[in-house]
């Protein structure tokens, strides 16, 4: 059965909520969907501003670019 886009967007912020800041490979996987989903998903969370997605250039742990995403306060209130 194919998953409603609310219900993805409910299951983002809830993993937001129970982990804090993560990253977009670990959000894709415990939200259990495709990265261009993920995408889609955070492009408007982010407008209405219940998120924050931050670039990081150099990733401390890698070395690498890598990207993560938080909840803000507004999206720290839309979850019950």
């Amino acid at each position: 059965m194919k998953r409603k886009v609310l219900d993805i967007k409910k299951d983002i912020l809830n993993t937001l909520k129970k982990e804090g800041e993560i990253s977009l490979k670990a959000l894709e996987i415990k939200v259990n969907t495709g990265s261009q989903t993920i995408f889609t998903q955070l492009e408007e969370l982010e407008f209405f501003g219940a998120i924050e997605v931050r670039k990081i250039k150099k990733n401390p742990k890698t070395g690498r670019p890598s990207t993560s995403v938080c909840l803000t306060d507004i999206g720290k209130k839309l979850i019950i």
